[in-house]
């Protein structure tokens, strides 16, 4: 049997909204389940054809073409075991009830479908390749860096939001066909507005058909084509027209994923040969690697996403396209300079080793580590592992020291008295001998405290955080009382604030 004999069903490259010219033939997806990034649709898989949108048959061929487009992009992306939180499989649910929306809650992903008020469309949030990654780039950063789950910071949680768009883009101009109608839209200059840089258009205009206009652009819930700039979100209102930013994470992401559009831009232009599309593609590729890479190691903290564009620019081998990138950020307020410093600064310890491959370190490291750190009463030190060689050196041994920070006041909400974790984070390099040879540390200081302080703050106002729980937390009945965070009684009898699920939108 050839190709053009097998089993064959429709689907969207792109989100829904340019229904029916926009569908295209394809293979279904064979061993999802397998490897690494598996996923596994909830249900009976029905036959393999092609079936009308709005079905359950549809639905179910849609979403796992969409997320096996993602597995084979995060397979080349992250090499390696690529196993979730939730497992070597991560299930996702087609249907989990009525609402606009979608998310990722360290169990599954679950999508929702309702109907536009206006048009009085069905909307099924599983049939948009752009909601569909976006949920999947959740996972796949909770997975590369669980720690950033719970961190109770601004960027941090805006950051998470900003990765899922950027995951969706990424799984779309993988796509050739996509990259080039991208460009035949914007003549050659995707610096400028494009399906791809639009994100879930179909469910951003039944949010604004349901919630108004201003819960979502005109066209889009999002675009990552926009002039936003960094503005410190402690300073910014809790929630604004979709055209302004605000401190809501939905909103505020806005600031890095138009940034890092910026810098596929750049890359973009600096990427020579005559096949734009290709060029497109290519651009897009190394902007995944360096976005990748810089989340797999910028330090949590309240300043995160200036850590996120350091350590991209710094990771660009080319001066001149670096200096652009830095340039870009720099643009955007990310950067206090389009100087970027090296990551590690001189810092001999005679007689400190790196830790022989698989095991622990030792104790001299261990005291090198927390002289470096200085001093925090009860705070857990967790290496994180070599992650990255650097010219002369074996490697940058990474790590993080999580402490408690107490929460007292009745503006906290149900956190009052609760705690939630702040980390210290430093790396250490290692000349070719394996001897320490330098260092960088960011403690958590009065900065990042004020952040995490305000941002409980923020969600004690919007009334995100339930009441202590001693039992495993239900994102789903979580989740229909509005609450994305609850506090934990946990194990050493703190309460402690951790979070639930993580939403595709928000509304207030």
């Amino acid at each position: 049997m050839n190709e053009t004999d097998s089993p064959r069903i429709r689907v969207f490259l792109n989100d829904p909204a340019g229904r029916g010219d926009r569908l295209v033939e394809s293979s279904p997806p064979e061993g999802t389940e397998a490897g690494p990034w598996a996923f596994r649709v909830e249900g009976k898989a029905p036959g393999p054809r092609a079936y009308e949108p709005d079905t359950r048959e549809f639905l179910y061929w849609q979403l796992s073409s969409a997320l096996d487009r993602g597995k084979r992009l995060w397979a080349r992306r992250i090499p390696g075991p690529g196993v979730w939180i939730p497992g070597p499989v991560l299930p996702a649910v087609a249907v989990a009830g009525e609402d606009l929306n979608a998310y990722y809650d360290r169990k599954a992903l679950r999508f929702f479908r309702d109907v536009d008020a206006k048009t009085e469309q069905i909307v099924q949030a599983g049939e948009s390749p752009d909601v569909v990654t976006h949920e999947q780039g959740h996972a796949i950063l909770d997975a590369i860096r669980p720690d950033l789950w719970d961190a109770p910071h601004f960027e941090v949680a805006a950051f998470h939001e900003a990765f899922g768009d950027l995951a969706a883009i990424f799984v779309a101009l993988a796509e050739p066909a996509l990259a080039d109608r991208a460009l035949k839209e914007t003549r050659g200059d995707p610096a400028h507005s494009n399906l791809v840089s639009r994100l879930a258009e179909e469910l951003g205009a039944a949010v604004r058909d349901r919630w108004g206009a201003d819960a979502a652009l005109p066209g889009a819930l999002r675009d990552a084509v926009n002039t936003f700039t960094y503005t410190d979100p402690k300073g910014l209102p809790d929630t604004a027209p979709a055209q302004s930013l605000s401190a809501e994470p939905h909103s505020f992401c806005r600031v890095l994923t138009g940034a890092c559009w910026d810098v596929l831009v750049a890359i973009f232009r600096a990427t020579a040969g005559p096949d734009r599309s290709a060029a497109l593609v290519r651009a897009c590729e190394q902007t995944a690697a360096l976005a990748v890479a810089a989340a797999e190691t910028a330090p949590s903290g309240a300043d995160f996403f200036g850590r996120f564009a350091r350590r991209v620019v710094r990771q660009t081998r080319d001066p001149a396209l670096a200096s652009a990138l830095a340039d870009a950020f720099f643009q955007r307020g990310l950067l206090a300079s389009p100087e970027v410093p090296p990551e590690l600064s001189p810092d001999q310890d005679p007689g400190v080793a790196a830790p022989p491959e698989g095991e622990g370190p030792s104790p001299a490291l261990v005291r090198a580590i927390q002289t470096r750190l200085g001093p925090a009463r009860d705070g857990e030190l967790l290496l994180l592992g070599t992650r990255s060689a650097e010219p002369g050196r074996t490697g940058v041994l990474r790590g993080r020291r999580r402490r408690d920070l107490f929460l007292h006041g009745a503006e906290y909400g149900p956190a009052d008295g609760a705690a939630v974790e702040i980390s210290d984070a430093f790396a250490l390099g290692f000349t070719a001998a394996g001897l320490l040879a330098a260092s960088r540390v960011h403690r958590a200081e009065d900065r990042d405290a004020n952040d995490a302080r305000a941002f409980v703050r923020f969600l004690a106002r919007r009334r995100r955080i339930a009441q202590i729980r001693s039992t495993p937390l239900d994102s789903q009945q979580l989740a229909r009382a509005g609450h994305s965070h609850a506090i934990v009684l946990e194990a050493d009898g703190v309460r402690r604030l951790r979070r639930a699920w993580i939403a595709r939108k928000e509304t207030s």
